[in-house]
């Protein structure tokens, strides 16, 4: 059938006899469906030379098409006349001539998401999803726990993976999805290694340490005999630094006693001995001479005095000077009654001449799951923000061994 004409005041028609009549011929259109239909590039001819006079006249920019195919921007028709080959190009009007036009081709939809507005709605909608939570309200809840990822993948860095783990949180709190704890035998070697991991990429740890080995090194000054009880050691990082502290001190390194406390191991693996290995090796390659021993305890309130006191009897003219370090491990007694005065009475039995306690400023086991929830959510927010800006690198823990100089205590 003969091919629909089209009206000029919609496309800009140039060159050969099309240019006169204000009309053009479309090319028949291409079965596709056909077995025999293929897309094969056809060369296009080379360009006319540059008419200065008429470049001021045509747009800047002009797409050409061989003869025969089609696009969205323009198209082209050839015809025969008298042995001749005159061709037309054609270009594509706007869209809103486009659209008047009828185009066909469905519509794409675009969402355009406003990542400083999602944010707002994101911290909004955690809070406010958690005090549906404690009061019962599943049904809010279980609307706002699923717009949580949504908004959440529209964030980045720190705030996303907050997001993304309270959000977790909220949707087993929603969906009443307690998961057993595992008790596989990898428990306790994957927590020592993610706990390596995190000492070695967060500075707080390390810091921590250093003010707390800073502490005791100023106790110790002068002493021969040093003793230091560890409520939990875990894998030991904090004490190579002070072991070659004391092997730079001025007259020689003390006689160094390391006590550690940690819990029992599912595994019944004896991880506190492996730990008195590596120290003892450690303490001997700087030729401090160095005693330890592990104490197995659920909690802190097993421990007895006589558990902290030196085997045998002390005949040394000069006493045994005692440091207690406590790094995190205190707060864990608040939820036993009486736990906690029960240790406090134990340090206190052994007379030491310095107690270093390491605690967070946070409060994640009082109040009600509003409140909680709020407060771990702006601590962990400020942690990793922290880690996001700081890195791994550049850590005051990092600089030095505990040096003999002074610095503030904690």
């Amino acid at each position: 059938p003969p091919a629909p004409r089209l009206a000029s005041t919609s496309s800009t028609v140039t060159g050969g006899a099309a240019a006169g009549g204000g009309f053009f011929d479309l090319p028949p259109p291409v079965d596709s469906s056909s077995s025999t239909y293929a897309l094969k590039p056809i060369p296009s001819p080379p360009p006319p030379p540059a008419d200065p006079s008429t470049d001021s006249a045509r747009e800047p920019k002009r797409m050409r098409t061989g003869g025969g195919s089609t696009s969205s921007s323009s198209s082209s028709s050839s015809s025969l006349d008298g042995g001749r080959t005159t061709s037309s190009v054609v270009e594509a009007a706007p869209p809103a001539a486009q659209a008047s036009a009828g185009a066909s081709g469905p519509a794409v939809p675009v969402v355009v998401v406003d990542t400083q507005e999602a944010g707002i709605r994101l911290v909004h909608a955690l809070p406010a999803c958690a005090e549906a939570v404690q009061q019962e309200n599943f049904t809010a809840a279980e609307a706002l726990v699923k717009q949580i990822p949504m908004l959440a993948s529209s964030q980045g860095g720190a705030m996303r993976k907050v997001a993304a783990y309270f959000g977790e949180a909220l949707a087993r709190r929603v969906y009443r999805f307690r998961p057993a704890p595992d008790s596989s035998l990898l428990d306790a070697a994957f927590a020592d290694l993610l706990h390596a991991h995190f000492y070695e990429s967060c500075p707080y740890l390390k810091f921590a340490h250093f003010t707390a080995n800073q502490a005791i090194l100023e106790a110790f000054a002068g002493c021969r005999r040093v003793h230091v009880v560890d409520f939990g050691i875990k894998q030991g990082m904090q004490w190579p630094a002070l072991l070659q502290a004391l092997a730079l001190r001025p007259g020689g390194p003390p006689s160094f006693r390391l006590t550690g406390v940690g819990p029992p191991q599912p595994d019944e693996t004896d991880a506190l001995q492996q730990v008195g290995w590596k120290l003892a090796q450690f303490a001997h390659t700087i030729r401090v001479d160095f005693q330890y021993r592990g104490l197995v305890a659920a909690t802190l309130a097993d421990l007895e005095p006589f558990m902290l006191q030196p085997d045998g009897e002390d005949t040394d003219d000069e006493p045994e000077v005692i440091a207690v370090n406590s790094v995190f491990e205190l707060h864990r007694l608040l939820a036993q009654p009486g736990a906690l005065e029960k240790v406090l009475g134990t340090v206190r039995a052994v007379r030491p001449r310095i107690v270093t306690v390491v605690e967070q400023e946070a409060n994640h086991n009082s109040g009600s799951f509003l409140d909680r929830f709020t407060e771990s959510l702006h601590y962990y927010s400020t942690m990793f923000d922290s880690l996001e800006g700081a890195g791994s690198g550049n850590s005051a823990a990092e600089a030095s061994p505990a040096p003999a100089g002074g610095t503030d205590q904690v």
